[in-house]
């Protein structure tokens, strides 16, 4: 069955990486139309007539676009919806926008994009000169090591770079710590301290969805500006921050302090996630599936157990 998904979406920032994460996953054309809330319409034409009306779109200025498509695939309306949910932050987030789809009867001349995803017909040599940089640099450092230790020195560690993100947490016990997104931070805590190997909460919004990752060294400075000020208010934004928490009568949210939330799905590669928790300086990463609900995690200690220890 052939589904229209439809985006009325508040936030124009969102809505270059919607379209480009849509047209990665395979998502046929996108139409895209300048729209006007009904009480902004409203409170025009009673300020400047009914004339006014026609030439709505020419005078306001409107921070709001409709986007839709049709989709005649139900796996990749799911995605489509995950993809969108996941960039504006869960469409249950203030001024995040609408999502709904609607069944679609005939339909003629929907675009076929077919198997093969947009994303794999790309110009290759866009990314020649970092490929070609990074090999330069490999190959400097394996000739040093073999003038200097000698052929041998070298250990061909392609096999363990490549295992899968799959195999390494069917051999862990880690249990993600998932927290909604409307939770206070005392809620987290209490998530934290009854699962003390944890090293990161997920933070999940009505759909189960991931929308950002909490670190105990980010709950602790937000829980600990209003105990101990003197160490954050050297600095504008740390004194400002001490004012705002300092409200007694403000509950903090796990949405408040959440971070980018960064990730990596069972058939990602251990180089890969090693890549992402090295530049983030991050100890673990959540588990994902296509939907981005959360599937298990994977620590930095499991990616080393997975290339190190003899039983692996």
């Amino acid at each position: 069955m052939t589904n229209l998904l439809m985006i009325i979406l508040h936030d124009l920032s969102h809505m270059p990486e919607i379209l480009d994460a849509w047209k990665k996953i395979g998502v046929p054309g996108v139409t895209i139309l300048n729209s006007v809330g009904g009480f902004q319409a409203t409170e025009l034409m009673r300020r400047r007539g009914l004339g006014s009306f026609l030439k709505m779109f020419e005078e306001v200025r409107s921070d709001q676009r409709t986007l839709f498509s049709l989709i005649d695939d139900t796996d990749l309306l799911e995605q489509a919806i995950s993809e969108a949910d996941r960039i504006v932050k869960g469409f249950d987030s203030p001024r995040s926008g609408i999502l709904f789809t609607m069944p679609i009867g005939q339909v003629l001349g929907l675009q076929k994009w077919g198997s093969k995803k947009p994303q794999d017909s790309f110009d290759e040599s866009e990314s020649e000169p970092e490929d070609q940089s990074m090999s330069n640099l490999l190959q400097w450092l394996e000739d040093d090591i073999d003038s200097k230790y000698g052929e041998g020195a070298r250990i061909d560690w392609s096999k363990k770079r490549a295992v899968e993100i799959s195999e390494i947490i069917g051999r862990s016990n880690q249990i993600p710590i998932l927290v909604r997104m409307d939770q206070a931070l005392q809620e987290v805590l209490d998530a934290f301290t009854s699962n003390r190997d944890a090293c990161l909460a997920c933070v999940v919004n009505k759909e189960s969805r991931l929308m950002g990752i909490i670190n105990t060294q980010s709950l602790a400075e937000m829980m600990f500006i209003p105990v101990m000020p003197e160490e954050y208010i050297d600095d504008p934004q740390g004194y400002e921050q001490a004012l705002t928490y300092a409200d007694p009568s403000k509950i903090q949210v796990a949405a408040e302090i959440m971070g980018e939330p960064l990730f990596v799905h069972p058939d990602d590669k251990l180089e890969n996630a090693f890549h992402i928790m090295k530049e983030h300086n991050l100890p673990g990463l959540p588990v994902v599936d296509k939907y981005y609900h959360v599937t298990g995690f994977v620590s930095l200690l499991d990616l080393m157990s997975a290339c190190f220890l003899t039983s692996s």
